[in-house]
């Protein structure tokens, strides 16, 4: 999920503050690098908030770099097809419902900081 937002409205602290109040005691909240939050729910299922100059992006993923690597190996040591169905069996359905979630909270949190598109 992409949130376009006004230019360096938006920092890293903020919106670790933000959630950290909203889902601390739900889920497990910390930084990966300088513009990386993840959103963790348990072992296998996160989500990664990304801030940009312009936009906020909020995409289900692995939760460390570790679990990452790991299936991008097997993806080459079992092919393609393997690993992408056991992907979408049992991760991706977890990891969409956490990214939409933590997204609508997001767009709903900072909708007076987005970027007006004008024509």
């Amino acid at each position: 999920m992409k949130l376009k937002i006004r230019e360096n409205s938006v920092t890293l602290s903020d919106l670790k503050q933000v959630l950290t109040e909203e889902y601390g005691h739900t889920y497990t909240i910390s930084e990966r690098n300088k513009s990386t939050l993840v959103v963790k729910e348990n072992k296998t299922t996160a989500t990664l908030v990304m801030v940009t100059k312009n936009k906020i992006l909020v995409v289900g993923n692995f939760p460390t770099m570790g679990m990452q690597i790991a299936f991008t190996l097997s993806v080459i040591l079992l092919g393609f097809l393997i690993p992408l169905i056991i992907y979408f069996a049992v991760f991706h359905k977890k990891m969409k419902r956490l990214e939409k979630e933590v997204g609508e909270f997001l767009a709903m949190r900072y909708s007076d900081q987005f970027a007006i598109n004008q024509v």
